[in-house]
């Protein structure tokens, strides 16, 4: 399997003068290395070494020889163009007059690899940046064509805009009109990111995709009804986040492993789904799930891992969850706000009484800690063996959280303290107020004094 790193578009790319097949037939050994232990090796077996190399990786072979110098074109594996840590440093530093700057230089990038690339084949396509449909909508086109006419297997455009530049980045729209002039047979990942598509595109995309397994659709304004007219037999991973125009999502999925839905409320149906571990909910569709317990979907009392995101809102009753058995990690994020944190913990941690690692964000943490109470419960939780407590600083809230977690989990092995934002997974850095994390270390240490001795801490 190809290997997927990142890559910087830095690095200047060696120009093919020649054509790369007459170059390959002309070895000269007087030029090659002395100790290079591949000189004998056949050419098909060169280019699948290289191809296991990311794009910037194998590039830098073609200084080791007259032989390697064009091997580099010729890589199957992934040619991954993703410059969002630039992107994203550049809307933290308020640098907007530049985007166009860098956006043209991104795509000239883009553009002259694929010119130099020879391979048959490629396993990913992945492009990963800020891009104006105005100015570049050809160019996206091109990227697609070139993918699809090389049997791309996975195929990710993340041409996600950034907050700051949401006025005036127009989307790329894929149309089914576009699609019907490819084979789409070799598709097996398709991830789309700020791409304007409708149900009606995907339902194509779906019955044309034998082998399609993984599904992301994100930041589209487009999607509105998603039915397909029969069951998907080869999905296993599905995606929906951030689609606010989605009324109507109805789907049946015999090997479906993992669902996140990110999104308001919609009507939202999974048929057949018998082998479904994994499920992920954000924003007002979480809340409406834990708010109205009853109308859980049946599948979720099938699945292993959860995560729900319910910062949206505060409950101001404790929620009343059904037992879920089969739930072996959980995660929640919550406002931290009065007592409403620690109820909805206890509450579903009462109702997974197999559950083995939980994991709590906290959200606008605040004040300094008061009189802590430790609230003892009649039936310890007997298989918790991790907990992980993200955006701690040390007040009443968090402080009586780990201690419950530390009087009522009997089987506990480790506990981890986070003093970082508990979105810092999904940023470079932590900008929080760097005083607030100087108290909360102080905190969780004054808090390690009450770990019994078997209980690994960890302290990030």
């Amino acid at each position: 399997m190809a290997k997927t790193v990142t890559v910087q578009p830095s690095y200047e790319f060696p120009q093919a003068n020649h054509s790369p097949n007459q170059k390959l037939l002309k070895c000269n050994k007087k030029n090659d290395f002395p100790e290079d232990l591949f000189g004998k090796l056949p050419y098909e077996i060169l280019v699948s070494i290289v191809s296991l190399l990311t794009l910037k990786e194998a590039a830098r072979t073609s200084v080791l020889s007259r032989r390697w110098r064009y091997l580099w074109t010729f890589t199957t594996g992934s040619l991954d163009f993703d410059d969002s840590l630039l992107l994203w440093l550049m809307e933290y530093r308020k640098v907007i007059n530049s985007y166009s700057e860098e956006s043209d230089r991104f795509v000239r990038w883009v553009n002259e690899v694929l010119k130099l690339h020879q391979g048959p084949t490629i396993d990913e396509f992945k492009v990963c940046f800020s891009v104006n449909e105005k100015h570049f909508k050809l160019d996206i086109e091109n990227w697609i064509r070139f993918s699809l006419r090389k049997k791309v297997k996975r195929l990710v455009l993340d041409l996600a805009h950034t907050r700051e530049s949401i006025r005036v980045i127009r989307q790329y729209t894929l149309t089914d009109q576009f699609l019907r002039s490819y084979h789409l047979d070799s598709l097996t990942t398709l991830c789309l990111n700020s791409v304007q598509v409708t149900g009606e595109v995907l339902e194509y995309v779906l019955s044309n995709c034998p082998f399609l397994e993984v599904l992301r659709v994100e930041a589209t304004e487009s999607l509105v009804n998603l039915k397909p007219s029969g069951p998907l037999l080869m999905l296993k991973h599905l995606e929906v986040i951030h689609c606010f125009k989605l009324e109507n999502f109805e789907i049946s999925a015999l090997n479906l492993v993992s669902f996140k839905y990110y999104g308001h409320v919609a009507r939202i149906l999974l048929g057949d789904v018998p082998n479904i571990v994994e499920a992920s909910y954000s924003r007002a569709y979480a809340c409406s799930l834990v708010t109205n317990c009853s109308q859980i979907p049946s599948y979720l009392f099938q699945v292993e891992t959860l995560s729900l995101d319910l910062s949206l809102r505060l409950f101001e009753d404790t929620p009343r969850f059904p037992i879920f058995r089969n739930l072996r990690q959980l995660t929640l994020t919550l406002v931290a706000s009065g007592v409403e944190p620690l109820l909805c913990c206890t509450s579903v941690l009462e109702a997974s009484p197999f559950l083995h690692r939980f994991v709590v964000k906290l959200t606008y943490l605040n004040g300094p800690a008061g009189e802590l109470k430790v609230l003892k419960v009649e039936h310890p939780h007997q298989f918790l063996s991790v907990f992980e407590l993200r955006g701690f600083l040390g007040c009443t809230i968090d402080m009586e959280l780990a201690l419950y977690i530390l009087s009522n989990a009997v089987s506990l092995q480790k506990i981890i303290i986070d003093t970082r934002d508990p979105y810092a997974e999904d940023m470079f850095w932590d900008e929080r107020d760097p005083r607030l994390k100087e108290w909360g270390t102080a905190r969780a240490r004054e808090l390690a004094t009450r770990v019994p001795p078997w209980v690994e801490l960890m302290l990030l």
